[in-house]
């Protein structure tokens, strides 16, 4: 039987075997891009789309024969078949990414144009690639608001869509975003040796001294996280800066440390300088470990259902896109993914809702990594935390109960990791990988069950 013939069975069966389903190799790429092909089809009807009808054809015909190789390289043990089709699908995607950059063109255009004829018309189809584009969304819903003249339903998701993003960057703002802002730079006479307090209402400040050259400025970092700081200058009379400004760096938690002299350039002139800084709960790190290899955060041995993946459509949006949902009870032992400090944990809250004003009502414990990621375990139960600030946890290590508290829909665990990799953009999950029974599993599949190793 040739490859065709086999093509032709597979194909006869697609329907009746796979119903609604794609072929499972490469299936985060492939799956998106089939899901595609209605909503574009629907598009080349649109005025504003007429020029792109012969792409989206091609597109389409495209796709259906691509799934229909999708099935038979799922059967396939030939590594230059399944290679050839992952590059044929790389294909596609370029193909969808020009009607998708074509869209977003036009998309623009209509705003910026107040054409609401042709901004209706766009918006009338939905669109997985605009639900999670964070600013193009936000700029239809606000174009929206201010102009619409008729309800739009997928409008009116989109609105709903923003106002959770807005909540739920409010409460990783609360653990891992800016916490102080344009603080001005304290003098001292001299100081003393340095001892971390807790409890500080301002936990990261920069101190200045005089030397006998001009001033020595100090981060003092009284919190149990890393931190990093920018450090900007209004005002530099007579002085200069043995670093570059303004000035960005990260330092360790508990610690005091020298960043960098201002040295006075004429001495017999007078000397003075204004400066301010802000700080970010983390490091910057850029270059964070991506091949490292986390434990699932359950008891080994023990299995529980992914309800919410990478991207997930209903909650796993902007800095909460790289979030995993596994469903546990209430009180199911969570277990630490990865070495690390406690830096952060809340244990208070009793409340939840599938609502963005629960947003912040969610327990959780935070770990900080020796690669500058941290982990968040949230939606604990009321009392549910095991662990204490500052403490050093390993992998495997039982820290929690999981709950239902927060931004929940029902009792799961939700989990993240974190990094800064710009610094405008603070911190932001980031895409990782665990260890489970079946091995390394590198995009976890919802609906589907883990079993911890």
């Amino acid at each position: 039987m040739n490859n065709l013939q086999k093509l032709f069975i597979i194909f006869s069966f697609t329907i009746f075997l796979y119903a609604q389903n794609y072929p499972s190799v490469f299936s985060q790429l492939g799956t998106p891009l089939y899901q595609e092909v209605e909503a574009f089809e629907a598009l080349s009807k649109l005025h504003v789309f007429k020029t792109q009808s012969k792409a989206i054809e091609v597109y389409k015909q495209t796709s259906d024969t691509l799934m229909q190789e999708g099935f038979l390289a799922d059967e396939s043990k030939d590594k230059k078949e399944i290679k050839a089709y992952l590059k044929k699908l790389r294909n596609l995607q370029k193909q969808h990414d020009k009607i998708q950059k074509f869209y977003k063109q036009q998309l623009y255009k209509s705003i910026n144009d107040k054409n609401n004829t042709a901004f209706n018309e766009l918006m009338s189809q939905p669109l997985a690639f605009v639900s999670s584009d964070a600013r193009l969304k936000k700029q239809a819903v606000a174009y929206y608001k201010k102009h619409k003249q008729k309800n739009i339903a997928y409008l009116e998701d989109l609105s709903k869509d923003v106002a959770l993003d807005e909540a739920s960057y409010a409460y990783l703002d609360k653990m891992f975003q800016t916490h102080q802002a344009k603080l001005k730079v304290q003098r001292r006479t001299s100081l003393d040796t340095f001892v971390p307090q807790a409890e500080l209402k301002t936990p990261v400040q920069v101190v200045s001294v005089r030397t006998k050259t001009g001033f020595a400025l100090y981060l003092e970092n009284n919190a149990y996280h890393d931190v990093t700081v920018k450090l900007e200058a209004t005002k530099l009379e007579n002085l200069n800066a043995s670093e570059n400004l303004p000035y960005i760096n990260s330092y360790p938690s508990r610690s005091r440390s020298l960043m960098f002299h201002l040295s006075v350039i004429d001495p017999s002139l007078k000397s003075a300088f204004k400066t301010h800084y802000s700080t970010i709960v983390g490091r910057l790190n850029p270059g964070y470990d991506r091949d490292y290899l986390y434990a699932l955060p359950f008891r080994r041995g023990t299995s529980h259902m992914l309800t919410q993946g990478f991207h997930g459509k209903y909650t796993h949006k902007g800095y909460s896109a790289y979030a995993l949902d596994f469903d546990m009870n209430i009180g199911s032992h969570v277990h630490a993914m990865r070495d690390g400090i406690v830096t952060g944990i809340e244990s208070k809250h009793t409340e939840h809702g599938y609502s963005p004003e629960y947003a912040s009502k969610a327990n959780y414990i935070i770990i900080q990594h020796k690669d500058g990621t941290m982990a968040m375990y949230g939606h604990l139960d009321t009392g549910g935390v095991r662990v204490r600030l500052g403490q050093r946890v390993y992998k495997h290590q039982f820290i929690g109960l999981s709950g239902n508290t927060g931004y929940s829909s029902g009792p799961h665990l939700h989990v993240h990791i974190t990094a800064i990799t710009d610094l405008n953009k603070g911190a932001s999950s980031v895409p990782f990988s665990f260890l489970a029974k079946r091995g390394k599993v590198d995009k976890a599949k919802p609906e589907y069950i883990y079993t911890a190793k």
